[in-house]
């Protein structure tokens, strides 16, 4: 199911989101590659043997289904350091979530994968399709198609550093999500950048989820599922569980 902020989709007019967008499409010839041997080793994850990959009626798509259950999926666990079992019984919103549902990593949970560009990537030929039961909203998060205290849980994977702002990004999701809800992002803090322009850090990210009863930072580390940064550059782990 695809929730539309919007029946009509703008052509993309902001080099951020076309920066993003391009990401996306480009990422997907390197999913073939990998699936089909001539990448060998991909964000850390090697290449799949015959028994690991899913096989659908295209390469493209089998290969997009096999990347998202060898790393897309582990990769939303290992990051926001959380069982598979952290949202069983949940309405869980996954904001900023890209082409892949990898929130089906956390069993038992009601997924939504909230994300300005499902038009794109549909269009650029990402299978959405083929993951019954999720729920994708294309919207930004700053305004959201979502009434009052509808979630559970909330979470972000690397991706809260690319909204456009991020202070009506954080009331958004603090009007979707229950008073006492779940709350987990993985944040990074960084130099601006065309795609991710926000330069975030302790301050400014309390500044604006103070609100989240319980909220704590769990960890920091210059290194994520597949890549490591260096420098002033952190990835940042913020629970209130």
């Amino acid at each position: 199911m695809i929730f539309k902020k919007n029946q009509r989709q703008a052509p993309l007019k902001h080099t951020k989101e076309s920066a993003e967008a391009n990401f996306w499409q480009h990422e997907l010839d390197r999913y073939v590659d990998w699936y089909n041997g001539k990448i060998h080793e991909l964000y850390g994850a090697k290449n799949p043997n015959t028994k690991q990959k899913i096989k659908v009626r295209n390469v493209k798509d089998s290969a997009v289904l096999t990347w998202l259950e060898l790393h897309q999926k582990p990769k939303y666990s290992k990051d926001l350091g959380l069982s598979h079992d952290a949202f069983n019984g949940k309405r869980l919103l996954d904001v900023g979530a890209g082409p892949f549902p990898s929130g089906m990593v956390f069993k038992g949970s009601q997924l939504f994968c909230l994300d300005p560009l499902y038009a794109e990537y549909l269009s650029y030929g990402y299978p959405i399709h083929y993951y019954p039961g999720v729920s994708f909203i294309n919207s930004p998060a700053e305004d959201m198609p979502i009434e009052d205290n509808y979630f559970d849980a909330v979470i972000a994977v690397n991706a809260i550093d690319h909204v456009n702002d991020f202070g009506k990004t954080a009331k958004e999701i603090g009007r979707v999500l229950k008073p006492e809800g779940m709350f987990a992002m993985h944040v990074h803090y960084h130099k601006a950048t065309v795609a991710e322009p926000l330069e975030l850090n302790d301050e400014v990210f309390l500044k604006h989820y103070g609100w989240v009863i319980g909220l704590k930072k769990v960890k920091e580390s210059h290194k994520k599922t597949g890549w490591e940064v260096g420098g002033d550059e952190l990835y940042v782990i913020w629970r209130n569980f």
